[in-house]
Parts: C-alpha cells; sequence; structure tokens
C-alpha cells in the first residue's frame, strides 16, 4: 500500500513539474501571478513565477521523499506499516493538494481565471470531503511520530493515544457532515472560517482529552518516578 502513495504522489510531482515547464515558459518575465486567495475566493498576495510555480514541486517533492521514509526513520515504524492506510491516504490527500494548487497557479499564469464565488466553494468542499475520510481512517492510527493526532500524551500513552483517535474519528466525521450541510445553506465564506475555527477548537479539545486519558493512565511513561 505504501508504494501505491508513493506511485500517485510520484505521478502528481511529475504532473506538477510538466505544469511548471509550461508556464514558465508561456508566462514573461515580471508576471504577477495569484497565489494566495482570501475566504471570499479572491485574490489578496501575487507573486513572481518562481515563487507561483515551483513551490508546489517542491513541495511535492519533499512529501515524497518524506513519506517513503517514514516506516524507517520513525522509531515505531512497525506501527507506522500497521497504520499504513492512515499514512497513504494523508499522503494522497497531500499529493493531490498540492498538485492541484499547481494547476490553478499555472492556469492563473496562462491567464485564466476562477471566479471568486467558484473558488470559495471549492475550497469549502475540498475541506469537507477532506475532514469526512480523515474522520473515516485516523481511528486505524497505531502509535507513531508521523500520522495522527501527536501530543505528548498520545505518545507516551497508548490508552491515551487508542482513546484519543476513537474521539478524532468521530470529531473529523462531525465537522465533515455538519460542512457539508452548511456548504447548501451559507455563504462558503462564512463556512470556511466556521470549518478552520471547529477544527481549530477540535485540535485544542482533543489535546485536552489526550492529557486527562493519559493524567489517568497507570501505564503512561512519565519523565521521572516523581510523575508518577
Amino acid at each position: 500500500m505504501i508504494r501505491i502513495g508513493f506511485l500517485i504522489s510520484l505521478t502528481c510531482l511529475i504532473v506538477a513539474c510538466a505544469l511548471a515547464a509550461w508556464g514558465w515558459m508561456a508566462t514573461p518575465e515580471g508576471a504577477q501571478i495569484p497565489v494566495h486567495f482570501g475566504p471570499t475566493g479572491e485574490a489578496d498576495r501575487y507573486g513572481g513565477k518562481a515563487e507561483a510555480l515551483l513551490t508546489m514541486p517542491a513541495f511535492l517533492a519533499g512529501l515524497t521523499l518524506l513519506m517513503s521514509i517514514v516506516p524507517k526513520i520513525d522509531p515505531r515504524g512497525d506501527n507506522v506499516r500497521r497504520s499504513r492506510g492512515v499514512l497513504v491516504t494523508a499522503w494522497i490527500i497531500g499529493a493531490v493538494t498540492l498538485l492541484g494548487a499547481q494547476v490553478m497557479a499555472v492556469y492563473h499564469a496562462l491567464g485564466g481565471s476562477i471566479p471568486p464565488d467558484m473558488m470559495a466553494r471549492g475550497v469549502v468542499l475540498f475541506i469537507v470531503v477532506t475532514s469526512i475520510v480523515i474522520g473515516l481512517v485516523i481511528a486505524r492510527a497505531r502509535p507513531n511520530f508521523f500520522v495522527g493526532v501527536r501530543t505528548p500524551w498520545t505518545l507516551s500513552s497508548d490508552l491515551s493515544w487508542d482513546k484519543t483517535h476513537r474521539w478524532a474519528s468521530r470529531v473529523f466525521l462531525a465537522i465533515g457532515l455538519l460542512g457539508l450541510v452548511a456548504f447548501f445553506l451559507l455563504p462558503p465564506a462564512t463556512v470556511t472560517i466556521g470549518l478552520i475555527a471547529a477544527m481549530l477548537a477540535g485540535s485544542l479539545g482533543l489535546a485536552i482529552y489526550s492529557w486527562w486519558v493519559w493524567k489517568n493512565d497507570p501505564k503512561r511513561e512519565t519523565l521521572s518516578p516523581e510523575d508518577a
């Protein structure tokens, strides 16, 4: 399964590099290309060719290299391999996200324009789908240093890891499903801000919960005998 993630990520990297070359040759020197968009879908920052066309391929190269060696460099490599479904899911989401950003950058570099409302709705839908997918798989993650809810407490208590990830599954599913309903009822900018706020609040809640479970786990790892 990790090989599948590598092949998909490598394919995304090759396509991103080809798009970068195409966009570079077709874009005049000094051109200013949108590189960041606000919640309403309006471009709020512009950059030159190098920033707009080369950033995503660079990130994709780093992602492909890092994720392919994670099972070898993680101290809990066996657990990473047991969590390969979660690892590959996160890997593919990251690779596809970066490739999508590259497609949009090249499209804008070539003179294309995406209506702000369509851009904003696309971002909302992407966040919603990503949250639902993460919610469906994250409970299967085993303790490791690269994938999952990694707090000091989940990494030093297997009980905290297991319980926190079961709750993380419910939290991300709930955020995704509520976001999907909001997608049809509210303006996309409002939904985007709400989703980001929900993600931050959910992450904070999971961190606090992981500490509480760790504190009550008699088998937790501690820094010194006095901590027990």
